[in-house]
């Protein structure tokens, strides 16, 4: 195993952005599935609950999406959250409409009008929030967001003033092409499609709070006006919208506080926290990137960014029950509930030499192949003048040591991760 002193190589070439290859699909596509649970789930219980809703008094009933979007609102205003407080709002508009212009029947008019415009006015509305940056709503993007609704609503209330004869005319044609029996029209129909496939896809590029919320509000209202001639149903599923807002906002408030980001992986915060839900046996390493300093001094601080990203990847395939965190700067913490230092000495051995086998490819930024296929290929097909060797030092502790109290284990470990470091580095040592 080489040493420390020669644990990268100088690079060939200054790159103007370096860049360096890892797999991570399998760590992406956890959160990423995770982020179409909370839509569909509420979207299943909505449907559940729909047949119940009788039993709630109608007045209750009826202001109980005024209520939970008007909170999802406030707690975006506060957040500066830009999309979220669009969508809020856009959904308190619409159900206001429906509320006070199409509780009589779609065969009069102005109902049937009404009901025709919001029908094909909604998807392209959520399509546009799609399409927008994440942005605080002061930003000129969050801006247009959260006044685009109100005011597209206003300028089709001053056209319908104008001509409502030919909306009636537009209104009763787009009504007589019904979508396989359901009250959307069918151009409207393949809108609510189209959008909900474009936030999917969005979700899967993007991963990210907002567009989950999006996609449960293109779900939701196109199955509300689908399916319009059923009792409570706009309450029941624009109140669900709310609380797909809500639970994202909590969620993506809980994953800034206890996420690194940078690595992605979980903070110290989150290691405290985990800290009060161990057992009486566990184990704790400490893991250090040797050298890292010099890693920024030479090739500077975008790759050294890059360089805790890969080890963080390489640190959370840990098996054994291992979780990773991030404590500071270049040092991780891995931590093993349930299992003493004996039964994670082997694991973290393999860990440690993986990662300083591990050769990681400077490239240029114009070199690099924007197709990950591609990249693929490219990979090994010719020699690599410009590489980084990676090692890290470990130290290892498990509750034996000071009664089990987790500071002084963690103490030990930090001890035994220095005596790693004293003995030469690229190394694991257990505390005594």
């Amino acid at each position: 195993m080489r040493r420390a002193a020669n644990a990268f190589t100088q690079s060939t070439q200054t790159p103007t952005l370096v860049t360096i290859s890892t797999t991570t699909t399998h760590c992406r596509m956890v959160p990423i599935l995770a982020r179409f649970l909370t839509p569909l789930l509420c979207l299943v219980a909505a449907l559940v609950a729909l047949p119940h809703a009788s039993d709630v008094p109608g007045e209750q009933l009826a202001s109980l999406p005024y209520v939970i979007c008007a909170l999802a609102a406030l707690i975006a205003l506060i957040a500066h959250q830009g999309r979220e407080l669009a969508t809020a709002l856009l959904a308190i508009l619409c159900y206001w409409l429906i509320r006070n212009h199409l509780q009589a029947a779609l065969s009069t008019q102005p109902a049937g009008q009404i009901f025709s415009l919001l029908a094909l006015w909604l998807p392209i509305a959520i399509g546009a929030l799609l399409l927008l940056p994440d942005t605080s709503w002061r930003h000129p993007s969050g801006i247009i967001a959260v006044l685009a609704a109100p005011l597209t609503a206003l300028l089709m209330s001053g056209l319908f003033a104008i001509n409502p004869l030919w909306f009636g005319d537009q209104a009763s044609a787009l009504l007589a092409t019904s979508f396989h029996g359901l009250k959307l029209p069918t151009l409207a129909a393949f809108l609510f499609i189209g959008v909900s496939l474009l936030a999917v896809f969005r979700l899967l590029w993007r991963n990210n709070y907002a567009d989950s919320s999006l996609l449960g509000c293109a779900l939701l209202t196109g199955i509300t006006l689908g399916w319009f001639q059923l009792a409570n149903i706009s309450a029941v599923l624009f109140a669900t919208i709310g609380l797909v807002l809500l639970i994202n906002q909590v969620l993506s408030f809980l994953h800034i506080g206890y996420r690194d980001e940078l690595t992605q992986i979980a903070n110290r915060r989150a290691l405290h926290k985990a800290a009060k839900e161990l057992r009486s046996n566990y184990s704790l390493a400490m893991v250090d990137i040797d050298h890292f300093k010099k890693i920024n001094d030479k090739h500077g601080h975008d790759l050294g960014d890059q360089v805790l990203k890969v080890v963080a990847g390489k640190l959370r395939q840990v098996g054994s029950g291992g979780k990773v965190f991030r404590y500071g700067g270049e040092e991780f913490c891995l931590l093993f509930n349930g299992k003493n230092a004996e039964q994670t000495e082997e694991e973290l051995e393999k860990l440690r030499q993986t990662i300083a086998e591990y050769d990681m490819v400077m490239r240029d930024k114009h070199s690099r192949p924007r197709r990950q296929k591609n990249g693929i290929k490219k990979r090994g097909a010719t020699p690599r003048k410009s590489n980084i060797r990676i090692t890290v030092s470990m130290g290892l502790a498990d509750s034996s040591v000071a009664d089990g109290a987790f500071e002084r284990v963690m103490k030990a470990a930090d001890n035994a991760l220095y005596g790693a470091k004293r003995s030469g580095r690229n190394r694991l040592k257990v505390a005594a």
